[in-house]
C-alpha cells in the first residue's frame, strides 16, 4: 500500500511538472486582425500573380503568414517567374516573398 501511494505521488508530481512546463510556453496565438491582414494580403497577391502572363491558377500556390508570402508551383517562363515575384512584392503589406517556382514550358 505504501508503494502504491508513493507511485501515485510520483506520477502526480511528474504530471504537475509536465503541465507546468506547458503553461509557460503557450502556443503562439494570432489575433483576428493578424489573421485577416494575412488573408487580405494573400487574396491581393493571388490576384496580382494570376494577372502575370505565363502564370496559371492551377499551377501556382500562394500562402501568407505574418506578411511573408510564399509562392510555389510552375510557370511557363523565367520571365513569368520574375514578374510573379515582382507582382507579389508590390502588394501592400508584403514584407518578404519566398518562392519555389519551376519553369515548365507549355
Amino acid at each position: 500500500m505504501i508503494r502504491s501511494r508513493t507511485a501515485h505521488l510520483l506520477l502526480a508530481a511528474a504530471a504537475a511538472v509536465t503541465l507546468g512546463a506547458c503553461a509557460h510556453n503557450p502556443p503562439e496565438q494570432r489575433s483576428a486582425t493578424e489573421y485577416t491582414d494575412d488573408a487580405t494580403i494573400n487574396t491581393q497577391v493571388q490576384t496580382a500573380v494570376l494577372g502575370v502572363p505565363g502564370v496559371h491558377a492551377n499551377d501556382i500556390q500562394v500562402d501568407t503568414y505574418e506578411g511573408v508570402v510564399k509562392l510555389r508551383g510552375k510557370v511557363d517562363t523565367q520571365k513569368a517567374a520574375q514578374n510573379a515575384i515582382q507582382a507579389a512584392r508590390q502588394v501592400a503589406g508584403v514584407k518578404k516573398v519566398d518562392y519555389d517556382l519551376d519553369v515548365v514550358p507549355r
